[in-house]
């Protein structure tokens, strides 16, 4: 499971150093093969395999507009690629560009995959949330 949040910078050729402890647990889990697409609020990463098993519901989905849409927009906004010698993955200029990424970012633990947003909008994000976290945090059935 990924948690936690890290503060990032995307290098001026558009990779992103994956942390440590990261890297070790996704090695050890998954592999080194990484996806890069679209996300509906922000850039998501998902370890290959998961990529794929998400991929393979698509076609499942009832509503024909609706598959259209993911396949269009998660699937061919996807870039699979493997995590270099230096802990550093590839994120497409076309991914940055659409959700306007910069170079200041913070890559999220989302328990099996990570969510990458730029610094302004997870903290416009963690702000708006705020006013709806308890009641979200109410339908956790913790004892």
């Amino acid at each position: 499971m990924f948690a936690g949040s890290n503060r990032l910078t995307i290098d001026d050729k558009g990779r992103l150093a994956i942390p440590a402890r990261l890297r070790a647990q996704l090695a050890d889990e998954y592999g080194k093969e990484l996806a890069v697409t679209l996300g509906p609020e922000c850039i998501e990463i998902y370890p290959a395999p998961v990529f794929r098993t998400m991929a393979q519901q698509i076609p499942k989905i009832a509503d024909r507009a609706k598959r259209v849409l993911v396949q269009r927009l998660f699937l061919g906004n996807a870039v699979e690629s493997e995590i270099d010698g230096q802990g550093r993955i590839g994120v497409p200029p076309l991914l940055r560009d659409m959700k306007a990424l910069g170079t200041d970012v913070v890559l999220v633990g989302a328990y099996d995959h990570f969510e990458l947003w730029s610094y302004a909008q997870w903290q416009a994000n963690n702000t708006e949330g705020q006013t709806h976290y308890a009641d979200a945090f109410a339908a956790l059935a913790v004892p």
